[in-house]
């Protein structure tokens, strides 16, 4: 299996299905089903942006492969409540799929991604692919395990939501960039000046939920940290 193969179908991926998918073209598909252009369009674009990390002739039909699966599972999926297990299984799903291709297909060019894997301590793609996780995928991912178990859904938590989200962000990548260069302790620090902020709070629902977030924020930037390590 070729690791620069699995590195851009990644990428193709995390970057078309969160990044390139805005908030009200997901909540037309939801409604619309598969009479909303944009299922399609969307799984053109994946493919599309598969060809273009894999520019090969002979990728074509798996680029092809890429859409239609694409495009079935996530029609299938929109039958489906919002949930958890549903965006689980959707982006295991496509994941597998990705992998099935970086088995079978078997480049005979060097791939764009190559050019910027010039680093000796660690990989670039994956740090790439590590940062791009760490924010819009696992917000998505928090927001929907968080609902699933009702913590923090109060009106006293409503305006705190876009804030949340983006200090999220920055508190992962923060611990990630720590994990990287060694700074375990800084990480800490950071734990701390959140705890403390909150430490007057009276609102338990709010206070749950910012709780909540931050242990399964700082837990998958440490994953995402000792992933680009370990490349």
């Amino acid at each position: 299996m070729n690791n620069d193969l699995l590195s851009s179908l990644l990428l193709t991926h995390i970057i078309g299905d969160f990044y390139l998918q805005t908030d009200y073209f997901c909540k037309q598909k939801e409604t619309k089903k598969i009479k909303c252009w944009f299922l399609y369009v969307h799984s053109i674009i994946m493919g599309l942006i598969a060809w273009l990390l894999i520019p090969s002739i002979d990728f074509g039909i798996y680029a092809i492969l890429i859409i239609l699966t694409h495009l079935i599972i996530d029609s299938i999926k929109l039958y489906f409540r919002n949930s958890l297990g549903v965006f689980l299984a959707d982006q295991l799903l496509h994941l597998g799929i990705l992998l099935l291709i970086s088995i079978v297909y078997e480049t005979q060019i060097e791939l764009p991604i190559h050019l910027i894997d010039q680093c000796e301590n660690f990989s670039i793609p994956i740090l790439l692919i590590a940062t791009l996780i760490c924010i819009k995928p696992t917000n998505i991912f928090i927001k929907l395990l968080l609902k699933k178990y009702d913590v923090g859904e109060s009106k006293s938590c409503s305006n705190i939501k876009n804030a949340g989200g983006l200090i999220g962000n920055l508190e992962r990548l923060l611990t990630m960039i720590f994990v990287i260069i060694g700074q375990f302790e800084a990480i800490g620090f950071v734990i701390a000046a959140k705890s403390i902020l909150r430490f007057k709070d009276t609102d338990t629902a709010k206070t749950e939920y910012v709780l909540a977030g931050t242990f399964l924020s700082f837990g998958i930037a440490l994953l995402c940290g000792l992933m680009v390590c370990a490349s």
